[in-house]
This record gives C-alpha cells, structure tokens and sequence, in this order.
C-alpha cells in the first residue's frame, strides 16, 4: 500500500510539474524601460510611456505590452506594439493630456523578443506616479 501510495504522489507531482508553464528567459541584449512624466507643456497632465529595444541578432520580433493603470488597479489603457527590426526602439504611449497629474498611476511593461521557431525571451518594467 506504501509503495503505491508514493508512486501515485510522485506522478502526481510530475504531472503538475508538468502543466505549470515555463518562465521565459531574458534577452540579454534587451532594455525595457516603463516611463511616466509631464505631458509635453503641460504640469496638469502626465502620460505614459512602455519601450523597449533589442540588439540581439537572433531576433525575429520584439513586442512591448503596455499596461496604465490607477494606483488601486483599475485598467485606463492597454497596448501592444511591436518591430521587426533590430535596434529598433518599439514604442507606446498613453493618451495625451488626458491623466490628471493629481492622481496615481502605475505602467507596467513587458517585452517581449520572439525568435524563429516561435520561442521567446520576455523582460518587465514597471513605473509608479
């Protein structure tokens, strides 16, 4: 009874061993950067900004996911952009002249740089206002 016993919790912990999802790696030759500040000529209104850039060779597509939100969590803005082209900054920014600079905000970013064959390094930021 013992002996199946353990088989059964070791292929049961094998089993959701397995199911989990594998965490990416980093491109090393990536920086992603989450950035908010003023919007342009304004001290009333700030926006957001998610982009990241890869120099790495292998590279097929680099995708950045911008995510603004207020301090509590509710979503205001979401986005993704992407490039082909290495050393190629790909770029997104929130509204303009729209977030009262009264309030409080986090962006989070995340990139990601996909190679041929479909796998993908990921990195993150994050940013608080």
């Amino acid at each position: 009874m013992k002996k199946k016993l353990i088989v059964s919790v070791v292929t049961a912990i094998a089993l959701v061993g397995a199911a989990l999802p594998a965490f990416a790696a980093v491109d090393p030759d990536v920086t992603t950067n989450a950035y908010i500040d003023y919007s342009q000529g304004s001290t009333t209104y700030v926006r957001g900004k998610s982009y990241a850039r890869t120099t790495n060779t292998k590279m097929t597509k680099l995708n950045v996911q911008g995510v603004f939100s207020t301090s509590s969590g509710s979503q205001l803005e979401s986005a993704v952009v992407s490039t082909t082209t290495k050393g190629e900054e790909a770029a997104w920014y929130t509204k303009d002249k729209t977030y009262s600079a009264k309030g409080s905000y986090k962006l989070n970013t995340t990139s990601r740089t996909y190679y041929s064959g479909g796998s993908y390094d990921q990195d993150y930021a994050s940013t608080s206002w």
